[in-house]
């Protein structure tokens, strides 16, 4: 395996992404020396051939794209987070591989998982009709259930993913270092087309002359798949280990993960002495060796057990996370580990985390069986500090002696009852910047140096957007299930409180045809496969049209005076009034 050249067309590309910074306040927000040097593992975005006929592309964008050559024709694993992503990866190997997409056709796309940057770029390799996109057979579950992304969720969890990612100033190299096991993002259209194969536990195939087979192995996600090359001895995977302490949660928000999962998942893989390990998140080549790969593995599922060991060892003996956290530390083989490093997910997270998803919010502590809002704790925060005024001094006096997470915690408390209060603002910037500047962890460093720019008014990140900021492909494959969860949960209840009637709505198109009947009823929203029996009215349209009405791309009074929308047995007004409540 050899550290391989790269594209001088892709560099010009990412030196323009990178250099073409914003000018912020202050000029520069120095970083801890780890997460610097961790950058070099991306740098320059390089092309590695991990051994005959597969190749991984690597720092070209959140994921790392893997290739495998055939006799007649390709397989792309992961084809990257957008299409302009993909296209990247796609000169890359061109350039390195004597034009190798116009040689030979992508016989397969495989998605390891659901998460966006695993396949939002497979229709720039997807050369037609008959290439086979593969998938593990919940992938389209979770990536339209209820916590993914492109779900009811969707506003908080993308705004906090722009945050975590550090992609509003991910162009200016003074902020932005690295995402942890990712070196940047790669915003663009998505590109994804849904799986024509899927796969169960196990599928053992011969793609292209390649036999391979797709094992389950779920971590990060429940439908995570590895690729097994046996003839080759490779395993490509994501999700199960990367080359930093794991994330069992992320600031992003992530639905349950669970560690036993995680062990179990790189406990068969661990079983099949593979030769060569290809990681489509972290930076640099493969790891090679089987003692190595044996050595890598073993230490990644004992972290993950000892962290959940203990927690739990700790919750049976009346602890509460709180407690936990300032007893668990990694022995120091397992600290000392190059690959286990806190850049991406953290102990203390962790712990959190485990113990939340066996006891619940709930710490078992009487104190804690009434929850309070942030402003009454900054209200009796205040009072045990004599006032307002006196809490925003021991906020400037925790920053003074260089407590600067309680210069944050303090500073914060005043803001919320005085937003105005310009002292407790400068504490906070100087807390946020300063964190920043000591963390080692991407996500935690990226996500205070979003709050602190945002507010600061240095960049605006908009979540008032909301589903509007769906892509459009995305949205073309959107099963009505999902849309009608979205729908739901954007009724503004307040002013549907006196509401209760039924809305027909006749779905009629290529791509669905069905009736319902949408209910409004005193502050929610049900919605049945069938047509009322005395509607208020009925909506007539097809399936695009209503879902981007929903999701607020299309206005309602515009699509009626298209004639995209037929309105049935009412004045269209009442219609306007009805989607008036999901705003």
């Amino acid at each position: 395996m050899e550290r391989e050249k790269y594209s001088k067309a892709i560099i010009l590309l990412l030196f323009f992404w990178l250099s073409s910074a914003a000018a912020f306040e202050p000029e520069a927000v120095p970083a801890n020396p780890d997460l610097v040097a961790l950058t070099e593992s991306w740098v320059p975005p390089t092309v590695y051939n991990v051994t005959d006929g597969v190749y991984v592309a690597v720092g070209y964008g959140r994921s790392n794209p893997v290739l495998i050559e055939g006799t007649d024709g390709l397989i792309i694993v992961d084809p990257g987070e957008s299409t302009t992503s993909a296209g990247m990866v796609k000169a890359a190997y061109n350039e390195y591989l004597d034009d190798i997409f116009s040689r030979k056709p992508v016989k397969a796309v495989i998605y390891t998982h659901y998460h966006d940057c695993h396949m939002q770029g497979s229709s720039v390799f997807a050369g037609n009709d008959s290439t086979e996109i593969i998938a593990h057979e919940t992938f389209e579950k979770n990536l339209f259930g209820p916590t993914a992304l492109t779900s009811q969720i969707f506003p908080i969890k993308v705004y906090r993913a722009v945050k975590y990612a550090g992609i509003p100033y991910q162009k200016d190299p003074g902020y932005f270092v690295n995402g942890g096991i990712f070196p940047f993002s790669v915003p663009g259209p998505s590109g994804y087309l849904p799986p024509t194969l899927n796969v169960g536990d196990e599928l053992e195939t011969n793609i292209a002359g390649i036999n391979l087979t797709l094992v389950h192995a779920p971590g990060e996600t429940t439908d995570i798949i590895y690729v097994w090359l046996p003839d080759k001895k490779v395993i490509v995977q994501i999700g199960n280990f990367y080359k930093s302490f794991p994330a069992i949660n992320t600031l992003r928000g992530a639905s349950h993960r669970d560690p036993l999962d995680y062990i179990d998942s790189i406990d068969s893989m661990r079983k099949l002495n593979a030769e060569y390990l290809v990681l489509i998140h972290s930076g640099g080549g493969p790891i090679v060796g089987a003692e190595n790969i044996s050595r890598t593995l073993t230490n990644a599922r004992d972290a993950h057990q000892y962290v959940h060991d203990q927690t739990v060892r700790y919750m049976n003996q009346g602890l509460t996370p709180g407690d936990i956290i300032e007893l668990i530390e990694l022995p120091p083989h397992l600290a000392n580990d190059p690959n286990l490093k806190e850049y991406f997910g953290e102990v203390d997270r962790d712990v959190f985390q485990i113990f939340q998803q066996y006891m619940g919010w709930f710490t078992g502590k009487s104190r804690d069986i009434f929850p309070t809002s942030p402003t009454e704790e900054a209200e009796k925060m205040a009072y045990l500090a004599g006032g307002i005024d006196e809490l925003e001094v021991k906020a400037k006096a925790a920053l003074d002696e260089g407590n600067m997470k309680w210069a944050l915690i303090f500073s914060d408390y005043v803001l919320l009852l005085d937003l105005e209060n310009a002292e407790a603002r400068e504490v906070k910037n100087s807390a946020l910047l300063s964190l920043a500047e000591e963390s080692s962890n991407a996500q935690v460093r990226n996500y205070l140096l979003s709050e602190y720019l945002e507010e600061t008014g240095q960049i605006n990140i908009p979540l008032e957007k909301g589903f509007s900021l769906l892509d459009e492909n995305i949205v073309f494959y959107m099963p009505m299930e999902t849309l009608f969860r979205i729908m739901a949960v954007s009724l503004n209840a307040s002013k549907a409180l006196d509401e209760e009637y039924a809305v027909g709505l006749d779905l009629s198109d290529d791509s669905i045809s069905g009736e319902y009947a949408i209910y409004v009823r005193r502050g929610i929203v049900e919605v049945q496969q069938e047509i009322a029996g005395d509607p208020k009215f009925t909506v007539v349209t097809n399936s695009l049209t209503w879902k981007n009405l929903v999701l607020g791309k299309l206005d309602p009074e515009e699509a009626v005076a298209s004639e995209g929308v037929e309105i049935g047995g009412a004045d269209p007004e009442e219609f306007y009034n009805f989607m008036d409540l999901f705003r």
